[in-house]
C-alpha cells in the first residue's frame, strides 16, 4: 500500500494496514533547522523559491519517515496577498505579520479578490506544488489553507475581530463571506496544481475562546462551504483546530470535512466516542517532539495508536528547533520499527 493510497483510504472510512503518520505543512509547519542545514535550503530563502521550498519538503519526508509533502511553512501566504505586510524571519521563526491591512472589520470592501496566479507568495506554493506532482505519484502532497476566521485575524487585529463578532456581526459575517469565496479560489488553483488532500488550519476558531453559539454562526459554515466544493473537487478535506474543542464536540459533527486534527490536549478516547463518524488526527505534542526525551515520544505515540486515532501527526506545527532523531522517534512507532 502507497502512502498516498494509505492516506486516501483512511479519509474515505477504507481499511488499511496501519495509520498514516503525517506533518500537513501550512500552519502545522513541516520543516526543521537540521535539515534545512544539511540541504542548504533555508529560511527565509525558502519560502519564496518553489524549487527550495520542493527540496526542503522532500528532504523532510525522506530524513524524517514522514508520510507526505506538505507546504508551505507558515500560514501568512493568503494574508501577505491580500496586502498585510510579512516579516520573513530566520531559520527557526516562520514568517509573521507585522502590519494588518485593516483597521476595522469595516473595512472589508477595500479587500481586492485574490488572483493565486499573480498575489504575493500564492504563485510561488502553486509553482512548488507542481513540481511536487510531476515528482512524487506515491506520496500524497498535501495543500493548506487558512480557515476564513483565522485568516481575517491576519488582516484585522484579534481583539478588534473578536469585539466585532458581537458588536459589528454583519461586517463580520461579509468578511468571512469575502475571504470564504478567495479561500475556495486559491484552493481550486491548489488542487489544479496537484494536491491530493486539503487541509483547512482555523487555529483561531478554537471552542475555549469563541464557545458553541460564536463557533456555529462565524466558523462552522465557512469552513463547510470551502470543504464542499473541495468535495466536489474530488479532494478530502482535514480540518484543524487549535486547543480544547469540548465545547463544540457536538458542533464538530455537524463538519463535513472527513477528518478532524486536535492539538494535544484533546483526549483522543474521549473525542472518538463524542465525535462518532469523524476520522481524527494528532496529537503529539510539539513540545514534546521538540524535548523529548525518545522515549516518551515512542510512549506518546503507541498510546494514541492505543486509542485508535486515525492519523498519526504532531498537534500542532513543529518547531523548527524540532531533532529529527525526535521525529523519527514518532514515525518509527507507527511503522512498526522500534
Amino acid at each position: 500500500m502507497t502512502e498516498k493510497e494509505r492516506l486516501l483510504k483512511v479519509l474515505r472510512g477504507e481499511s488499511v494496514d496501519r495509520a498514516p503518520v503525517i506533518c500537513p505543512g501550512g500552519m502545522m509547519t513541516m520543516a526543521c533547522r537540521e535539515v534545512m542545514i544539511q540541504t542548504g535550503c533555508r529560511w527565509p530563502a525558502v519560502h519564496r523559491d518553489a524549487q527550495k521550498m520542493a527540496e526542503l519538503s522532500i528532504a523532510m519526508r525522506i530524513e524524517t519517515g514522514l508520510e507526505n509533502l506538505g507546504i508551505p511553512f507558515c500560514m501568512t501566504a493568503e494574508a501577505e496577498a491580500f496586502g498585510g505586510e510579512v516579516e520573513d524571519g530566520d531559520e527557526i521563526t516562520s514568517p509573521h505579520m507585522v502590519q494588518y491591512p485593516l483597521k476595522s472589520v469595516k473595512q472589508w470592501k477595500d479587500l481586492k479578490e485574490l488572483n493565486p496566479h499573480k498575489d504575493g507568495r500564492l504563485p510561488t506554493i502553486l509553482e512548488c506544488t507542481a513540481i511536487l506532482s510531476r515528482l512524487f505519484s506515491d506520496t500524497p502532497i498535501i495543500g493548506n489553507l487558512v480557515g476564513p476566521l483565522s485568516l481575517a485575524t491576519s488582516l484585522v487585529e484579534a481583539t478588534v475581530l473578536f469585539k466585532a463578532l458581537k458588536q459589528e456581526p454583519e461586517d463580520v459575517h461579509g468578511l468571512l463571506r469575502f475571504l470564504t469565496d478567495n479561500s475556495i479560489r486559491y484552493g481550486e488553483a491548489l488542487i489544479g496544481h496537484g494536491v491530493d488532500v486539503m487541509v483547512i488550519s482555523d487555529p483561531s476558531a478554537t471552542g475555549e475562546i469563541l464557545g458553541p453559539g460564536l463557533f456555529k454562526e462565524f466558523v462552522l459554515p465557512y469552513l463547510n462551504r470551502i470543504a464542499n466544493r473541495m468535495h466536489e473537487l474530488g479532494k478530502p478535506v482535514i480540518v484543524h483546530i487549535c486547543g480544547s474543542v469540548s465545547p463544540v464536540y457536538e458542533l464538530l459533527k455537524e463538519l463535513v470535512s472527513e477528518c478532524v486534527s486536535v492539538d494535544s490536549m484533546v483526549n483522543i478516547r474521549e473525542a472518538k466516542n463524542v465525535i462518532s463518524g469523524k476520522k481524527l488526527m494528532g496529537n503529539v505534542s510539539t513540545i514534546l517532539l521538540q524535548n523529548g526525551p525518545i522515549d516518551r515520544i515512542q510512549n506518546a505515540s503507541r498510546n494514541l495508536l492505543n486509542c485508535g486515532i486515525d492519523i498519526l501527526a504532531p498537534a500542532c506545527g513543529l518547531s523548527a528547533k524540532t531533532p529529527v532523531g525526535h521525529i523519527k522517534a514518532m514515525t518509527a512507532v507507527v511503522k512498526g520499527n522500534t
